[in-house]
């Protein structure tokens, strides 16, 4: 308990004024009378007629010391700490993100979260109602919806397990606002009627939705210290052609020195010595390991792990499926020849190259990618597609030309085709200003356009050149930029990927992958199986299935009527996940919160008991007042 007004406490000296009054003794005027038989009270008190007397036994001075401590405590506005009460419907979402799996607080954060729910559950009043969603993708993320039976509410927290996965907020609290909104107007919630509790270890990446309810956010985890693999990749070096490279990207996220080991193995069995790392706090380094090229390696499950104890295990090992080599027909459609591309081809070892006159091109055949060099052909065809300056637009990406030299300010940081390139010192003269399509991903950009972007649209990939990158009248970018035979390479692995029945074969846990079924109607059956045994069968209308129930680390097998058609792998890499401090500051108006801190429970309000005390002192007053009429009348003679 604690005092909204403590400054009333001051009205305290007041109490030895009371007290005084007990000892004081007024003095009496003399009169004569003729007798003092009635009058012997009158002479005890002229006895003891002074300005001091003796405290004589009273019940009277404690009550109105009492009276007059009950009566400032109430003056001092008491007032208990209670923790708020949820509305008459509320909806509790629990964060099962790959982070919540850390066991910092000695169980796991999702553990600690489930034990603050069941609690907020067993406070729902008897005529709530709550409604129970975790954060993986819609509308898988409903657990239960409203009910006010707390064994069902109780039994949907309990089900809830980590998903190796980041949380998907935007659209979960997207649906949290649509199902909060009593008022239809599909754009605010009712806090009157409807609670949102946020239950996690991180309120960092919280969308715009969730500014639009009255968020209660419950925090759940500590400091925690973690090394983590963030990025896991297996290619081919072009030089010598016959080796895989196994880039391994391990980040720090503890406070201090880490030491560690980095293990590599084929199919559970290690064919390389481990490789001893020493990890300054918050650094990132890159272990690089070289493996032959060997036909019994093909089809198999290359794994990296990290010899290291810390709170989430789930970001220690990555793995990938090892493939022998692929052999990609390309068509070169171009009238300039030699063209320096035909070069950087000829080298790549995957690589079957035919080169025909823009008029000799009548269709596909049986190539699998496509490079048109300054002519697009009308219709577009089917396949996968490089454009290298496509000087008239292309249906979906009109263009005009610019004749200003321009430098690159931006490259894609992350994504598979830029890998180990770095274009920051190309420089054009010429090139095309361009409309990316809504399906566009640029790769590398100016302050004007996109130079380099690719995109997939209709199961067709392509990848177009805003400008000519083998002119070096042009650019710079065939004859002095050192990265151009490695993009050009990478973007062939990008496009070729599609000849794969599985693609991709590595992705990030919460990735689809797409598989390709061979004629579908004659398909009984697809059935994926997934890292903990358990399957799914999948639905085959259609030639192109998509598959994104990746919430598992592992290996993924997919079966077509019982035969294995192939496998692929999910690996978390994802720092975010990875990094367990918990949020540097949360600010929430509605709830109280102030920067630096983090709920551990709903917020507490403020419930006075000055009522309680005004009565108490009015019982007070009423016994004081009989006490002294009593005593008035027994000494009445």
């Amino acid at each position: 308990m604690h005092f909204l007004n403590p400054s009333a406490f001051y009205l305290l000296v007041f109490i030895p004024i009371v007290v005084l009054l007990h000892f004081l003794k007024l003095r009496r005027r003399h009169h004569v009378v003729p007798s003092v038989m009635l009058w012997l009270e009158a002479i005890e008190d002229m006895k003891a007629n002074v300005p001091f007397q003796r405290l004589r036994h009273s019940l009277l001075l404690p009550l109105q010391i009492l009276f007059l401590l009950v009566v400032v405590g109430g003056v001092a506005r008491p007032a208990l700490r209670q923790l708020g009460g949820l509305g008459e419907q509320s909806i509790l979402v629990i964060d099962t993100s790959a982070s919540m799996g850390a066991t910092d607080l000695g169980e796991t954060r999702l553990d600690v979260a489930k034990a603050k729910a069941l609690k907020l559950i067993n406070r729902l009043g008897a005529d709530g109602q709550m409604m129970i969603m975790d954060t993986s993708r819609p509308p898988h993320n409903i657990r239960q919806i409203f009910t006010s039976d707390r064994e069902k509410l109780h039994q949907a927290v309990e089900n809830l397990s980590v998903a190796h996965t980041g949380p998907s907020l935007r659209p979960v609290f997207d649906s949290v606002v649509a199902y909060a909104d009593v008022s239809g107007t599909q754009t605010s919630l009712n806090p009157d009627t409807i609670g949102v509790v946020f239950i996690s270890d991180n309120f960092r990446m919280l969308p715009d939705s969730a500014s639009s309810a009255q968020l209660q956010k419950i925090g759940s985890g500590n400091q925690s210290e973690n090394i983590a693999i963030v990025q896991f990749s297996v290619t081919r070096a072009l030089i010598p052609p016959n080796r895989y490279q196994v880039l391994i990207g391990v980040q720090s996220f503890a406070d201090t020195l880490k030491e560690f080991q980095v293990q590599l193995g084929i199919e559970g069995k290690s064919f390389f010595e481990d490789e001893a790392v020493v990890l300054p706090p918050k650094e990132t380094t890159s272990i690089l390991f070289s493996l032959d090229d060997d036909e019994r390696f093909y089809g198999q499950v290359v794994t990296t792990s990290l010899d290291i104890n810390d709170d989430l295990s789930a970001d220690n090992s990555a793995s990938a499926i090892l493939h022998p080599p692929s052999k990609w027909q390309i068509l070169l459609v171009s009238d300039r020849n030699p063209l320096p591309l035909n070069a950087i081809l000829k080298t790549d070892p995957h690589v079957s190259l035919n080169q025909i006159q823009t008029s000799d091109y009548h269709g596909v055949g049986d190539n699998d990618i496509l490079i048109f060099d300054q002519f697009v052909p009308d219709p577009l065809p089917e396949g996968n597609i490089v454009f290298l300056n496509p000087v008239g637009g292309l249906p979906f990406m009109p263009t005009q030309n610019n004749r200003q030299p321009i430098r690159v300010i931006d490259q894609h940081p992350t994504h598979r085709v830029m890998r180990d390139v770095s274009l920051i010192d190309l420089e054009v003269k010429v090139s095309l200003q361009t409309q990316l399509p809504l399906w566009g991903i640029p790769l590398v950009e100016t302050s004007q356009t996109p130079l380099i972007w690719l995109g997939e649209q209709d199961n067709q990939k392509m990848i177009v050149f805003a400008f000519d990158p083998f002119d070096p009248d042009i650019s710079n970018f065939a004859a002095s930029i050192p990265s151009a035979p490695i993009l050009m390479s990478q973007c062939l692995e990008w496009l070729g990927t599609a000849t794969s029945p599985i693609q991709p074969d590595l992705v990030r846990t919460g990735e689809p992958v797409k598989i390709w079924i061979e004629y579908p109607n004659e398909v009984k059956e697809v059935i994926v199986q997934l890292p903990d045994g358990t399957r799914r069968e999948l639905k085959t209308q259609e030639a192109q299935i998509v598959f994104a129930d990746t919430t598992q680390i592992g290996i993924y097998t997919v079966f077509v009527d019982g035969e294995p058609l192939g496998r692929f792998a999910a690996n978390l890499l994802n720092p975010q996940e990875s990094d367990l401090s918990p949020p540097p500051s949360v600010d929430n108006a509605n709830t109280g919160i102030n920067s630096g801190q983090v709920q551990s429970d709903l917020p507490e309000v403020n419930r006075e008991i000055w009522a309680y005390a005004a009565v108490l002192a009015l019982l007070l007053l009423i016994v004081e007042w009989w006490l002294y009429h009593q005593n008035r009348r027994f000494r009445q003679p």
